[in-house]
């Protein structure tokens, strides 16, 4: 048997079939399928989870500090005795550190800077604070050196009074130099430290003149009636203390009396010349004329007051002082003519309050400025004495 013919013949046969199939189909060819890919993204929302961390602070809870005591009023004039003097800044009785105070005394010796350095003294005491001092004892070429020895004990503020420009600037520029909180008493205003203590000059000045007003009227009613009267301002036009003071004298005085130019004249010892001297001239000059007195400080108005005396023309003058220590309470009490009282600038409460005020800048606190409005009188001068210094002296006899 032939196989290879058999199998030929049967591929035409198959064919046909297939072709008979595909007819009943319609005879046509099926399409290729084609396949499609596409990329379809759908957005799905899903919930953000979000971690919040909390931090609990636990704050450790205690009894609150107890507020710290201060000084009171009336614990101060309690502690400054006789002087009852006011207070001028009120201190915790706890400071923030062991604060040291140091001073340059211009003479420990002399009857007002050695009230300075006794209240000074107590202040820092009462305060409980360290208190150095150096005493230049009147020799004013020692006080840079001492200085630079009390800078040696390392204080936190250091203070001078009693000079001029002239000397507390090269103090203060030093204290500025070495670190040092530098604050004058009656210094006046300084270009190395902002800090300015004392007596308010121009303000001292007018109250001298209101006290000095009074006593010129009440002679006016009496032996000075119709007299031509003149101004002398004693001063020191060195020290601007001493400008401030007179200045002020003056221009209360000056109005008051609508004296013109030529009836104020000017006494200043800074030109060489003694009170002594400038007085004599002036009398010499108007030997018809009265004089209202007001000098810088007490002393520079009780020597010509005296040379005016030892003239035989102490009638002709009205003298108030600034100032109001012993010496001239001592004057005073004796009751003289023509010395008609003082304005009391009250040396232990200046003192005091300068320890105050040094300790006020140290803790950040605020400080009142020292003012002193107290005057006293021949009227009032017994009372006074004694109040400050006993019984006054029993006037000797003239033979």
């Amino acid at each position: 048997m032939n196989t290879e013919r058999n199998t030929v013949s049967l591929r035409p046969a198959v064919a046909m079939l297939a072709c008979g199939v595909l007819a009943l189909a319609g005879c046509a060819a099926p399409p290729t399928p084609q396949v499609i890919r596409e990329t379809v993204v759908v957005e799905v929302e899903k919930p953000v989870e979000k971690t919040v961390e909390q931090t609990v602070v636990v704050e450790a809870t205690s009894a609150p500090a107890a507020p710290v005591a201060s000084w009171t009023a009336e614990e101060v004039a309690a502690a400054t005795g006789k002087d009852a003097c006011p207070q001028l800044a009120t201190l915790p009785k706890q400071f923030k550190e062991s604060w040291k105070l140091g001073f340059v005394s211009p003479n420990k010796g002399h009857p007002f800077f050695g009230v300075w350095s006794q209240a000074m003294s107590d202040a820092s005491k009462f305060y409980g604070v360290e208190f150095v001092e150096v005493d230049v004892a009147g020799d004013y070429t020692k006080k840079q050196d001492l200085l630079e020895t009390l800078l040696l004990s390392n204080p936190n503020v250091v203070g001078n009074g009693g000079t001029g420009p002239d000397i507390y600037e090269g103090l203060a520029a030093r204290a500025q130099e070495a670190g040092v909180t530098f604050i004058g008493i009656d210094n006046g205003p300084s270009a190395y430290s902002p800090y300015v203590y004392g007596i308010p000059d121009a303000f001292a000045g007018k109250t001298g003149a209101e006290l000095l007003i009074k006593g010129v009227e009440e002679r006016q009613q009496a032996d000075w009636k119709d007299k031509e009267l003149f101004f002398i301002e004693f001063t020191h036009k060195g020290i601007p203390a001493c400008v401030n003071r007179t200045g002020g004298a003056v221009q209360a005085f000056k109005a008051h009396f609508k004296l013109d130019d030529e009836h104020v004249l000017l006494a200043d010892v800074a030109t060489g010349q003694s009170a002594t001297d400038l007085i004599k001239a002036i009398l010499t000059a108007n030997p018809n004329a009265v004089f209202a007195m007001i000098p810088c400080w007490d002393g520079l108005g009780i020597e010509p007051y005296n040379a005016a005396k030892d003239s035989g023309r102490e009638a002709d003058i009205m003298l108030v002082t600034l100032g109001g220590d012993k010496p001239p309470a001592d004057l005073l009490v004796t009751k003289p003519q023509g010395y008609y009282g003082y304005v009391e600038f009250q040396p232990y409460c200046e003192g005091w309050g300068w320890v105050e005020a040094s300790l006020a800048t140290l803790e950040g606190l605020p400080f009142q400025p020292y003012q002193t409005r107290r005057v006293t009188t021949q009227a009032d001068i017994d009372a006074r004495y004694r109040e400050l210094y006993g019984e006054p002296p029993v006037p000797t006899k003239q033979p």
